[in-house]
């Protein structure tokens, strides 16, 4: 059972630990791919920032704010043949050729992309390129981030002695030409930007690594719990078998006897066995009752019938029942006079039987037990406690579960099913009460019971 349980354990970490890896991973994987994509968003607005710059520095032909945007072309038609476009070196008067000039329309769609390659062609001179206006630029590129909804504290530097671009940057050059000095943005706090794109994955991520670790603590939890639940269930067999075993053996004794070898023609003899026989069968009965109104009071079968009731001529007469036979150094408190509790009667007795007879076949010769009780809020509370030999922490919160031992070893000195402080906590309940237990190794054990008062 322990290797399969270690085996599966195994099996459960491998597959959770997979499980975070992955999601770690992906986190990382999605990080850089959001660094990459904004670095190159931010190179591609300082690209349009340039074109834009150049575009409103340059002194474009006003053909081309026309509403049909077209630019003039100088065609020269050689005579009495086919066009052809030529460079005229000499005068054009005395020229074999025929100057003609077309207007050529430009599609909108391309009007842009024109206008930047004539601006750039214009820029290309050394007067325009040593006149940059950073502050002019940075105004336009401050413009493009806006648009991408980018807000970044940034600078602009120009690189006249540069001719490359290192990645990682965000640098582009100032126009075609082969000597372009290089513009540079260094931005502040990019990873803002960054942690604000990604951090709806993160978070998600971080979400399903916990949701794994918490399932895979869920689940060392649950399999616990069925570890216990089969010790519990093959300790209660363990004890059926040997609380079933002394009752058959008597009656099969007594049974013998009176069958057998003649004790039915004896009445003493057969008096005193029958009454025997009628003890064990009744403490059998007992037993089987209290393991039905478990049942019944847990399914709502069986309900309370509370009315008011003397609660200190209820509790006296239960220590009476525990002291008439033997010398059990019991006290009964009750500090704030209560008197007439709206209980149940029957319910009270088996709770305050149960307990007290829990801490006087647990607590050893010299125990001491007390009961106490208090006005408490709006209702009242029972104490009862012991001077016995405690419990252990760790077994605290398994005592109110039905068929559940204190482990003692294989050896149980007291005879029992694990039913008591099942049953009562069920008949507190019924009551709409709560029960706690405080208890310490060596020093005692106290049963604390709330109850509503109408």
């Amino acid at each position: 059972m322990k290797k399969r349980v270690t085996f599966l354990l195994f099996i459960a970490a491998l597959t959770a630990g997979g499980i975070i890896l992955f999601q770690c991973y992906w986190v990382y994987n999605t990080y850089k791919t959001g660094e990459l994509n904004l670095s190159k968003q931010l190179a591609d607005a300082l690209q349009r920032s340039i074109d834009n710059y150049h575009v409103g520095q340059s002194e474009l032909p006003l053909s081309l704010k026309a509403t049909s945007p077209f630019l003039s072309v100088l065609n020269v038609v050689e005579k009495d043949t086919s066009l052809h476009l030529k460079v005229i070196y000499s005068d054009v008067k005395h020229s074999p050729y025929t100057a003609k000039i077309e207007q050529v329309p430009i599609n909108p769609v391309n009007l842009y992309h024109l206008k930047v390659m004539l601006a750039e062609t214009q820029f290309m001179s050394a007067t325009l390129m040593n006149a940059v206006k950073i502050d002019t630029l940075k105004a336009i590129f401050k413009g493009e981030l806006k648009r991408s909804n980018i807000d970044l504290p940034f600078n602009l530097l120009l690189l006249k002695n540069q001719r490359n671009l290192p990645p990682g940057k965000i640098m582009a050059y100032l126009n075609y030409s082969k000597n372009s000095p290089i513009v540079e943005a260094v931005f502040v706090n990019k990873s803002r930007v960054l942690l604000a794109q990604n951090i709806v994955p993160a978070i998600i991520s971080i979400i399903l690594i916990l949701f794994s670790a918490g399932s895979l603590c869920y689940m060392w939890i649950i399999i616990r719990r069925q570890m216990q639940l089969d010790h519990i269930k093959n300790d209660f067999i363990s004890n059926v078998t040997h609380e079933l075993r002394t009752p058959i053996s008597i009656l099969k004794s007594t049974h013998e006897a009176l069958y057998k070898y003649g004790g039915i023609a004896e009445p003493e003899k057969a008096d005193r066995y029958l009454k025997i026989n009628t003890e064990i069968l009744d403490k059998l009965d007992h037993n089987v009752d209290r393991i039905l109104d478990i049942t019944r009071y847990e399914s709502g079968d069986k309900l309370a019938k509370p009315g008011f009731i003397n609660i200190n001529e209820l509790i006296n007469a239960v220590i009476e029942r525990f002291t008439l036979d033997a010398a059990y150094n019991m006290e009964f408190s009750n500090p704030g006079g209560l008197e007439d509790i709206f209980t149940d009667t029957y319910i009270m007795d088996t709770i305050i039987s149960n307990l007290i007879d829990n801490a006087t076949k647990y607590g050893g010769e010299n125990v001491r037990v007390k009961v106490t009780i208090n006005p408490f809020g709006k209702g009242w509370q029972l104490i009862i406690s012991d001077n016995g030999p405690g419990i252990d922490d760790k077994y605290l919160p398994f005592i109110f579960e039905k068929f559940y031992r204190v482990p003692s070893g294989n050896l149980h000195e007291v005879k029992g099913y694990g039913l008591g402080l099942s049953y009562v906590k069920q008949l507190v309940i019924s009551l709409n009460g709560t029960i706690s237990v405080k208890s310490k190794i060596n020093s005692g054990t106290i049963f604390t019971i709330q109850f509503p008062q109408k």
